[in-house]
């Protein structure tokens, strides 16, 4: 099964991705434990792009969001038009360290890695391409 949603690159936009993904995730009778691990990454992910993925002049655009449940796994991609960014690029945060020692930023990215089992990252037609996959079990 498969959803598409296009959405604009607006906070105001995250509530209705996570009602139209738990509709979808119910929908697909998706264990409510990894329900939350999805709504999770999306929530991170989707907030990222809005609040950094843009500059105040640049115009308004649409996020694409496919999701597809096939085989036990739910699969999401994610395409955005904002400045380049890779997350895959940037080094795990030692979390072993001290709140007040560690640099700022990397937690959302620490967390999707830890969350997510597959993460896949491309630019292309210049936009950004993030795909993440969790096992539904």
């Amino acid at each position: 099964m498969k959803r598409t949603l296009e959405l604009e690159n607006q906070l105001s936009a995250l509530s209705r991705l996570l009602d139209i993904t738990g509709d979808f995730l119910d929908a697909n009778k998706v264990p409510v434990p990894v329900q939350f691990k999805i709504k999770l990454i999306l929530d991170e992910i989707f907030s990222n792009i809005v609040s950094y993925g843009y500059l105040p002049q640049d115009p308004p655009d649409t996020v694409l969001i496919e999701m597809c449940i096939k085989g036990g796994k739910f699969t999401a991609t994610i395409n955005d038009g904002g400045r380049p960014f890779n997350p895959l690029e940037y080094d795990m945060v030692d979390t072993s360290l001290p709140a007040e020692e560690r640099p700022i930023g990397g937690l959302g990215i620490h967390l999707i890695r830890n969350l997510a089992g597959e993460l896949a990252y491309e630019r292309k037609e210049n936009r950004n391409v993030f795909c993440f996959s969790i096992e539904i079990g």
